[in-house]
C-alpha cells in the first residue's frame, strides 16, 4: 500500500468538484422551473372569469343564494319596435302608443331625454315626415332643442301629423261602427276604445251604441 502523503491528510478524489458543479445545475433548473410554473399560474388567473374564480370556494349556502339571485335579475321584456311611419295622418296615433311602449317599456335602455328622442326620429322615414325629420336633425346638429323632452316631441309631432279634430273623427267613427257579424264582446271593446276618446255623456254613447247594434240581437234584447 503506498504511503499518504506528507502532511497527514488524504488527497480529495476527483470527482467531488464535478458533482457539486452537477448539484449546482440541478438547482438552477429547479428555480428556472419554479419561476416557469409561477408564471404559468399568474397567466391562468389573469386569463379565468370572475365566475371560475368564485366557484371552488363558494359554500353550499353561498352557492344557494348566488343561484336565488341570478333567477331574480329582471329581464327586459321584448317589445316589437315601432313600424317606420311617414307621416300619413291615420298611422300617427298607432306609430305615437308603439313609441311609448317600447321606450318605457325598455327604459333601462333609454338613459337620457336625447335618446329617446333620436330613437323616435329613426322610425320617421319618407314621406312628407322626411322633411319633418330632417329639418330637427339639422337643428340638433346645430346644437339646437327643437324638443324640450320625449312629451314636447310628441306634442309637436300629432300638431304636424295628427288628426286636427280628433273629437269629431272619433264621434263619426261612433256614429258608423256597426256590429254586423262581430260578436257582442268584440263589438263593446271596439265601441269603448273610441268613446274614451271623447266626453261624451252616457246617455248619447248608449244612444249610438244601441243604433248600432246587429238588429236581430237588438230585437231580442227588447
Amino acid at each position: 500500500m503506498g504511503e499518504p502523503p506528507a502532511g497527514g491528510s488524504a488527497a480529495k478524489p476527483d470527482h467531488i468538484p464535478t458533482l457539486k458543479e452537477r448539484v449546482n445545475t440541478l438547482s438552477n433548473q429547479v428555480i428556472l422551473l419554479i419561476s416557469h410554473f409561477r408564471d404559468s399560474a399568474n397567466k391562468s388567473v389573469e386569463m379565468a372569469a370572475p365566475d371560475d374564480e368564485v366557484d371552488g370556494f363558494l359554500s353550499p349556502r353561498e352557492e344557494k343564494e348566488r343561484e336565488e339571485a341570478e333567477k331574480g335579475k329582471a329581464c327586459l321584456p321584448k317589445f316589437s319596435p315601432p313600424q317606420p311611419f311617414d307621416g300619413t295622418m291615420r298611422d300617427t296615433k298607432s306609430f305615437v302608443s308603439s313609441l311609448i311602449l317600447y321606450i318605457y317599456g325598455r327604459k333601462a335602455e333609454f338613459l337620457s331625454n336625447e335618446s329617446k328622442i333620436m330613437f323616435a326620429l329613426s322610425y320617421i322615414q319618407g314621406g312628407k315626415a322626411q322633411y319633418w325629420k330632417n329639418e330637427a336633425i339639422n337643428l340638433i346638429a346645430a346644437r339646437q332643442e327643437p324638443f324640450k323632452d320625449p312629451k314636447d316631441f310628441i306634442v309637436q309631432m300629432e300638431a304636424q301629423f295628427g288628426d286636427p279634430s280628433p273629437k269629431a273623427t272619433t264621434i263619426r267613427k261612433l256614429k258608423t261602427l256597426q256590429q254586423r257579424s262581430s260578436s257582442m264582446d268584440k263589438y263593446i271593446l271596439q265601441f269603448k276604445a273610441e268613446a274614451s276618446q271623447t266626453n261624451l255623456g252616457d246617455t248619447t254613447l248608449v244612444k249610438y251604441l244601441k243604433a248600432r247594434l246587429n238588429p236581430v240581437l237588438f230585437k231580442s234584447i227588447y
